[in-house]
């Protein structure tokens, strides 16, 4: 769903991304800090249950994980490694940002589903690539579109944990879904 607005995105990311290579930030340098920083968030959630700062720092980590792609572009430096280090590390920040449901009370189960679910949505689209087929933009929730929800999961915790949990429930059948909808999308296209 996102997919089909991130053209508009750039407007904001390219000037970022052109600061960054005067920095000599490289792609890969941002994805790292992007994988640091969802460490660090994961602690704060963890060990202060401090949910405002947690969710600047999940904003920071996924907007360095949506500016190295642009890095890379911007700086003709895209290829084979960069791609592989940024999707391998996306996973790692995937599991750290669901992760910290555990230490707000969120069904240890539920959450294991979710992030079960959320990796499964990541490979079933790596492997139909790996195919030939495209998967950008198949299914109702891809990954911008999971960590937009977890950012009104988290707000919505702040106000009413009942609602949040809710909204959290919604997140994990949207994302069993998504599974579903990829799974037959790529079964369906392969001879």
């Amino acid at each position: 769903m996102l997919t089909r607005i991130r053209k508009q995105s750039k407007k904001i990311l390219k000037p970022v991304a052109k600061a960054f290579i005067k920095l000599h930030i490289s792609a890969n340098v941002a994805t790292i800090i992007g994988l640091i920083l969802s460490f660090i968030y994961l602690a704060i959630i963890i060990l202060l249950k401090d949910v405002i700062l947690g969710i600047v720092l999940l904003g920071l980590s996924a907007f360095m994980d949506a500016v190295d792609g642009e890095i890379a572009r911007l700086s003709n430096k895209a290829g084979a490694k960069g791609s592989f280090l940024d999707s391998s590390l996306d996973r790692i920040e995937d599991i750290n940002y669901i992760s910290s449901l555990f230490s707000l009370g969120f069904t240890p189960i539920l959450v294991g589903f979710l992030i079960g679910s959320s990796l499964v949505i990541s490979y079933l689209r790596a492997k139909a690539e790996s195919l030939g087929l495209k998967m950008e933009g198949r299914g109702i929730i891809e990954r911008g579109e999971r960590i937009i929800f977890l950012f009104v999961l988290l707000i919505l915790y702040l106000f009413s944990q009942t609602i949040s949990f809710y909204f959290f429930l919604v997140f994990l059948i949207l994302s069993i879904v998504t599974v579903i909808q990829r799974f037959i999308a790529v079964y369906s296209n392969l001879p």
